[in-house]
């Protein structure tokens, strides 16, 4: 684990430094994101054969550090493995750390809407569950193909006008309401 000491970071295990470093601040948080990228080489193989991983070209690490603006020390540290199939050229550590960080539109856009609109976490069908998911992926998908920001406003729209969420599903995608 790296540590501040005296202005610069320095790193306690013999790592070699990052190959790419970002610091953001934003939403009252600053963020400071450091990737090691490196060809897959014999682990490719190894993935493929032991775990039937085919293609592994490039993997890596990614730490994250986040605090509060006002805060002094760093609140949360993480650090994972990651990996990708993506040709080598294709994958230099810009663009892979452009897609792990959108990996969290993922949990944003879709699993944190479900859990706050749907109260999904709370009311969870044991057996059903899998269906009611798909579901509710169907509905927020339909809801934001008709503009809407934000689920409670498309809900109070269909509920002032019943018959636009029948139009909505049996027409076309492409038709706009």
């Amino acid at each position: 684990m790296e540590v501040w000491i005296e202005g610069q970071w320095a790193d306690r295990g013999g790592r070699p430094p990052p190959n790419k470093v970002t610091v953001d601040k934003g939403h009252g948080r600053i963020e400071r994101r450091e990737l090691w990228w490196v060809e897959a080489g014999e682990l490719g193989a190894y993935l493929e054969r032991e775990y039937a991983w085919p293609g592994v070209t490039v993997c890596g690490r990614i730490r994250r550090y986040r605090r509060a603006t006002d805060a002094r020390r760093w609140e949360e540290i993480e650090e994972l493995t990651w990996i990708t199939s993506a040709p080598v050229a294709q994958a230099p550590p810009d663009c892979v750390l452009a897609w792990l960080r959108g990996h969290w539109g993922i949990e944003n856009g879709v699993s944190r809407v479900r859990d706050i609109s749907y109260d999904e976490d709370r009311l969870h069908g044991r057996k059903i569950g899998y269906g009611l998911s798909s579901l509710r992926n169907g509905a927020l998908n339909l809801i934001r193909h008709l503009g809407y920001r934000y689920v409670p406003d498309a809900w109070r729209a269909f509920a002032k006008c019943p018959e636009r969420i029948l139009i909505a599903l049996t027409a076309p995608l492409s038709l706009e309401l």
